[in-house]
């Protein structure tokens, strides 16, 4: 090992030394594993921005899919365009290596009209936290990375959520029986996770009990638009796991303060905390 290469290893680990202490005193501490992934969700999302810093339905959100495609090749990902109402658009699907338990859904498109905006905690954040659970976490789960659920004008049957939409309605080869678990802004260095109001009511359950079981506190979103509205709207069981309190007021949402400089490998390992927990309470027992 070169003197370099050890000093970069040493780094790393010092800094996972530091975010274990961080972590060590409080109730909801993740382990080993999810601090782990935490580091490599920040890495993945920083890394999404600075490759694809605009990534807007129809007009260059396929490179960016090809991107996604690219970090999860081994895992049989692939880039599945569908029309729509902006033209033809790319969802990235990645089937479980294993018997199927849930659906984890991260949209990855930005919104168009916003000057620098690059949605590193609105869209980013999750792209590289299902990239982050996919390489280092042995979860019995399909990923599905959306494309158009940003709206242009305002939110209807044609504008928004287009990605969603077309798997809902059987754009992939996933069994409707399959819960669906949405995850959006959970990169926040200032971490306030919710819970769409509007998910299906024994999901919704589920996902609290292993909130509680971890002893984080998950608020009440409200009733959101989100990618899990056409999934419950055709059938499905699903949730919707958000933080919408970004900034003060929410002032940095869709503006060009959602930068990467906002995002918190600690957050993001609570997240895959909590994510973990809820695929493991789903392996347990069904809905």
């Amino acid at each position: 090992m070169g003197r370099a290469a050890q000093f970069l290893r040493t780094g790393r680990v010092a800094a996972w030394a530091l975010l274990a202490l961080c972590f060590a005193c409080r109730p909801d501490a993740p382990d080993a594993l999810d601090i782990a992934v935490g580091e490599r969700a920040l890495a993945e999302a920083n890394a999404l921005v600075a490759a694809h810093p605009e990534r807007l339905a129809g007009e260059n959100s396929r490179a960016a899919a090809e991107w996604i495609a690219g970090r999860l090749a081994g895992r049989g990902a692939e880039c599945v365009d569908f029309a729509s109402p902006h033209g033809t658009l790319t969802n990235v699907f990645v089937p479980s290596p294993r018997p199927t338990v849930a659906l984890l859904v991260s949209h990855y498109d930005t919104k168009a009209g916003v000057e620098g905006f690059v949605g590193a905690n609105d869209g980013a954040s999750t792209v590289g936290l299902l990239i982050a659970l996919a390489e280092l976490a042995d979860l019995p789960v399909a990923l599905l990375f959306t494309d158009g659920e940003e709206c242009r004008t305002r939110y209807s049957g044609r504008d928004g959520l287009q990605g969603a939409w077309f798997a809902a309605r059987g754009g992939h080869p996933v069994p409707k029986t399959l819960p669906v678990l949405v995850l959006d802004m959970l990169g926040e260095r200032d971490w306030t996770p919710g819970l769409a109001s509007n998910g299906s009511p024994r999901l919704n359950a589920a996902v609290r009990r292993a909130a509680r079981e971890l002893g984080i506190a998950l608020g009440d979103a409200g009733s959101m638009v989100d990618d899990h509205v056409p999934f419950v709207a055709e059938g499905w069981q699903a949730a919707d796991l958000i933080d919408f309190e970004f900034g003060p007021e929410n002032a940095w949402w869709h503006t060009a303060e959602d930068s990467p400089d906002k995002l918190s490998a600690e957050s993001l390992a609570r997240a895959a905390a909590l994510v973990r927990k809820i695929v493991n309470l789903l392996e347990k027992e069904t809905l």
